[in-house]
């Protein structure tokens, strides 16, 4: 059953939830509106038959020949009845008729009562002439002085108000059925309408492929839930687009940037047999041939470095790092670079305890420093500062290159991106120094944030969570 209902559509399922919750609140309110209509209606009816019982037991007197006395004076049999005393019946404990007290003629009566069960008070509704209905309550009666029980039947006109509540069970049972067919087949409808939207969603999101990553799903109305349904994998697709919009670009640029050693190492190879040479001679190209090898063995490092940490492969082992004097350490690493270009590095630090793994922070340390000493002049000061604000920890690194234009930050971290002629490293670089560092970055929980700098030259900051700050987070 189970298999079944979950292999059913959505829209029949929520129908037949509409269908099943709306016939139940009908029957139930029928329910209760019948019963509150006919105990509203039958109350007075029974409140009268108790009174006349009251005074039945009040004014009757039964002696021990069984013969009847109404208000002391003995009641004659066959004697006409005054229609404003109570009406009864008396049956004796052998469910024999005693008398009956009514103000109708033999002749009016076409069907007398039967003898009402014995031990139980119960109310009935008896038809003794086609145009006469009496409404009737049996009780057990206490015959006065005597062991005996006996069952006494008070009757009264049952009145024409009370056969309404027929009526109204005839109309509830012939119309629940119809208004409960209605109910399901207009919930079926207004769901199939209310999810038509999500049918449209189906049907575009089936012919959306790798080759149609432009394509997006239709918003109706942007502010239900199917409207922000279809917006969010709207976004999930322009992310998907972007994505390998990056990834044919970084195949692009990776092959573009492995074809030039590749090209090289052949040129090389092919001028060296085009004729016999001198052993000095041989021994340069093959040189010129290693120094290819050796950059295209740097690119493929680099390539498989940026992947590991894109792809979540490395893993972080963060722990407490004192950022001042981690960076002291990196700077004595680093001094004999800055040595060779005649340069100075200067460090403005306060003392900060960040979360981080140092495996994964020296090296992007190492390539903001490195880039900065790179694209700065010879004899220029390059400043280190570490400062705490607002439960971060940041180290900035100042430099007195060319500096790099506002359009062009945003895209320093991509794969294989280099500025104009004025930052293009002597040395020839791959681009993929600063996408490994906001690598990084990323997955330690921090950010790699640039700017420019007043007086000339560019602010790479890396910023870290502060270690007391992530300790009092739950």
């Amino acid at each position: 059953m189970r298999g079944w209902w979950r292999h059913r559509p959505l829209r029949f399922r929520l129908a037949l939830w509409y269908g099943m919750g709306g016939t139940l609140l009908l029957t139930a309110f029928s329910a209760t509106l019948y019963l509150f209509v006919a105990q509203r209606m039958a109350a007075p009816l029974n409140e009268a038959l108790q009174q006349d019982l009251t005074e039945i037991q009040q004014r009757l007197k039964i002696d021990d020949h069984n013969q009847l006395y109404w208000d002391g004076e003995l009641i004659a049999r066959g004697r006409g009845w005054n229609s404003e005393d109570p009406w009864f019946e008396l049956w004796d404990e052998h469910g024999q008729l005693v008398s009956r007290l009514w103000p109708f003629a033999r002749s009016r009566i076409s069907r007398v009562p039967t003898a009402p069960a014995r031990g139980s008070d119960t109310l009935s509704v008896f038809r003794v002439a086609p145009d006469l209905r009496l409404r009737t309550f049996s009780t057990p009666f206490k015959v006065p002085g005597r062991d005996q029980t006996w069952m006494i039947r008070v009757m009264g006109i049952h009145q024409p108000a009370a056969d309404a509540l027929g009526a109204l069970l005839l109309i509830i049972l012939a119309l629940l059925p119809v208004v409960i067919a209605l109910l399901v087949a207009g919930g079926y409808l207004i769901t199939r309408r209310w999810l038509k939207p999500l049918e449209r969603m189906v049907a575009e999101a089936e012919g959306i492929t790798a080759d149609r990553l432009a394509s997006r799903l239709p918003v109706g109305d942007a502010e239900d839930e199917l409207g922000r349904l279809a917006a969010a994998f709207n976004r999930t697709l322009a992310r998907l687009e972007d994505s390998f919009r990056t990834l044919d670009r970084f195949v692009a640029d990776a092959s573009h940037e492995l074809r030039t050693p590749l090209t090289t190492l052949r040129s090389v190879g092919e001028v060296g047999l085009q004729r016999s040479r001198s052993v000095e001679e041989y021994r340069e190209i093959i040189g010129s041939m290693l120094e290819e090898a050796q950059r295209l063995h740097q690119l493929v490092e680099r390539l498989l470095e940026l992947a590991s940490a894109e792809g979540g492969a490395r893993e972080v082992h963060a722990e407490r790092v004192r950022l001042d004097e981690f960076v002291a350490a990196c700077v004595a690493e680093l001094g004999i670079l800055a040595e060779n270009r005649n340069q100075q590095i200067v460090i403005k630090a306060q003392a900060c305890d960040a979360l981080a793994d140092p495996v994964l922070l020296r090296p992007a340390l190492h390539n903001l420093i490195d880039n900065a000493m790179k694209y700065s002049p010879a004899g220029s000061t390059i400043r280190l500062v570490v400062e705490r604000a607002g439960g971060e920890c940041r180290i900035a690194v100042i430099d007195e290159g060319p500096g790099v234009p506002p359009g062009q930050r945003a895209q320093l971290a991509e794969r294989f991106y280099r500025v104009d002629d004025s930052r293009v490293r002597v040395e020839g670089g791959f681009g993929l120094g600063l996408a490994i560092t906001k690598a990084y970055l990323r997955i330690m929980g921090g950010r790699l944030e640039v700017e420019g700098v007043p007086t000339g030259g560019s602010c790479f900051s890396l910023v870290l969570p502060e270690r007391s700050r992530v300790a009092a987070d739950p």
